[in-house]
């Protein structure tokens, strides 16, 4: 799965800032064809689809990524993001700690985050 996952998670980021909505969900089913969950850590996990098009009504518009490292040992990767968001006094920037867990063809993905609002 290391081969596999690596160009995968790099595309989540890529179409994230090609405004390609549909890319990133494609990623998000390659790594996990028989579905994915999305947990921000703290919070019950929620069905993958559903957490990235909300996702994507409340940032998309304002925010780009940097994907700063990508580290992926067998079925698990960790990646270390920068959310850029654009405000009206210039740009934020809020760091993320995101994992990947595939467990066959289901993908766990969990969001260590700051709410940007705080």
């Amino acid at each position: 799965m290391n081969r596999e996952m690596k160009p995968h998670i790099r595309a989540i980021y890529s179409e994230w800032n090609a405004n390609n909505l549909g890319g990133v969900l494609a990623a998000f089913e390659a790594l996990g064809p028989g579905g994915f969950t999305v947990e921000y850590v703290g919070s019950e996990p929620i069905e993958g689809k559903a957490a990235v098009q909300e996702m994507w009504e409340t940032y998309g518009p304002s925010c780009t990524t940097e994907l700063v490292h990508l580290l992926v040992n067998g079925n698990e990767a960790a990646a270390l993001v920068h959310n850029i968001i654009a405000g009206e006094t210039g740009q934020t920037v809020l760091p993320s700690i995101e994992t990947y867990h595939a467990d066959g063809d289901i993908l766990r993905v969990r969001y260590f985050h700051r709410d940007p609002a705080k």
